[in-house]
């Protein structure tokens, strides 16, 4: 058990290096910070006098803002995890030393996700800083746990998106082919899964309840998430709704570990046979 942690944590730390050396994170967290101050003073100078908008529709230019952003810099720094180590060649040799698959796996969800979370912490930070500093006019209290929860959901659905990323980076034959699939299941999930979700409930207008549409839209992580953090600007607390779409989300999240887990036993890729450690 010791070894297998000693492990994890070698591969963890090697995949948060090589996240922030690729710059994704960077313009990442620099995209977080620049688009979260065009929706504050950009809708604020709307209509010719400056005043600055409530914080609700502040935060829910954010939140549609992070549904797009979040999935696609979890894609960028994990599509070739795999099979871009298959391609250089690097991770026969990393299976030559005595690492177990399971902590090949954990070590760099680990590392990959930690890195999205620092990134999301960083970018995501600078409203409640200008807070502090007087700059912008809202309640401290109320703006910090809308952003606490809107991290905290952010890397949720970012850690969805690195284990779909990785299950396609352990079945594609190279980086190309992973990168296309996964950029064509990002669009599907936060662009044409609620548009057409949009034209069903046009088309059936009296047929479909509110209920089977919210099952719809909590089906898919993206729409998930938003659901997650407009219920909570709809209310002064957290309430049970939305603490389920996040056990939701982690249900998810434990689907696709272990599929991952399973795919990574099996594959082909890795070119050896499976040893005790791996069980």
């Amino acid at each position: 058990m010791r070894s297998f942690l000693s492990f994890v944590r070698v591969v963890a730390a090697k995949e948060f290096r090589d996240c922030w050396r690729n710059l994704w994170l960077i313009v990442g967290s620099a995209l977080f910070a620049c688009l979260s101050l065009a929706v504050v003073f950009g809708t604020a100078a709307i209509g010719g006098d400056f005043s600055f908008r409530p914080l609700e529709a502040v935060m829910t230019s954010v939140v549609t803002l992070g549904v797009f952003l979040i999935p696609l810099i979890a894609v960028l720094i994990s599509y070739d995890a795999f099979v871009g180590e298959q391609e250089h060649g690097t991770l026969i040799l990393l299976l030559t030393y005595p690492l177990s698959r399971p902590a090949l796996l954990t070590g760099k969800l680990l590392g990959q996700s930690a890195a999205l979370g620092v990134c999301l912490l960083l970018g995501f930070s600078v409203l409640p800083l200008l807070t502090v500093l007087n700059v912008l006019p809202y309640v401290l209290t109320r703006l910090s746990l809308l952003t606490a929860v809107l991290i905290f959901s952010g890397w949720l659905l970012g850690l969805v998106f690195i284990l779909i990323s990785l299950t396609i980076s352990l079945v594609a034959k190279n980086k190309a082919r992973a990168l296309g699939v996964l950029l064509s299941i990002w669009l599907l999930s936060v662009l044409f899964y609620d548009l057409g979700l949009l034209i069903i409930t046009i088309a059936f207008e009296h047929q479909i309840t509110n209920g089977f549409l919210n099952i719809c839209l909590a089906v898919n992580p993206a729409s998930a998430f938003r659901l997650f953090n407009q219920q909570l600007l709809e209310n002064s607390t957290i309430p049970l709704q939305t603490a389920w779409l996040g056990v939701y989300l982690c249900l998810w999240s434990a689907v696709l570990f272990v599929l991952d887990r399973f795919i990574l036993n099996k594959s082909c890729l890795l070119y050896t046979s499976p040893s005790p450690r791996d069980s």
